[in-house]
């Protein structure tokens, strides 16, 4: 599972951040010695399902409104999606850095945080795009069942 995620949010090689963050979130522990420590790609692919789903749940299911089934109300969503994504992302890494709970070895930055809060982002976007766009959990809407990215 590590090995997954950990190629969605290195972009299959090409690193938004660098490559101590990229270790850091493998799991590489405290001790600079494997990678046993907390695997926080998988965790953060995880919940990057979970956040999503839910914020898609909340506008398709439940509040499921004839006055939010508008063009702007998806684009409000989706930007929750990437909104909340990106925090989550940006602030483990970032408490990591400021607690000195990582391997001293690895020279974690800010800018890495941020790129892997972008990462999160962007592939929570995608999700959310690609989940508003499938017909068949769309059709249990009643009233958003026509909004999606295509054509909102």
């Amino acid at each position: 599972m590590t090995d997954l995620f950990a190629a969605l949010y290195e972009w299959f090689g090409l690193l938004p951040y660098s490559r101590d963050m990229g270790d850091h979130l493998r799991g590489w522990d405290i001790l600079c010695e494997s990678y046993t420590g907390t695997p926080w790609y998988v965790y953060m692919g995880w919940l990057m399902f979970a956040v999503t789903g839910l914020l898609y749940a909340i506008q398709y299911h439940i509040w499921d409104r004839s006055s939010f089934n508008k063009k702007h109300h998806w684009w409000l969503v989706a930007l929750a999606v990437a909104g909340v994504n990106f925090l989550i992302a940006f602030t483990i890494p970032f408490n990591a850095i400021q607690s000195g709970d990582h391997c001293p070895d690895l020279y974690l930055t800010v800018p890495d945080c941020l790129g892997f809060g972008f990462s999160n982002a962007l592939w929570g976007f995608i999700l959310f795009v690609v989940i508003t766009t499938l017909p068949f959990p769309r059709r249990l809407s009643t009233n958003c069942r026509q909004t999606t990215f295509w054509k909102p």
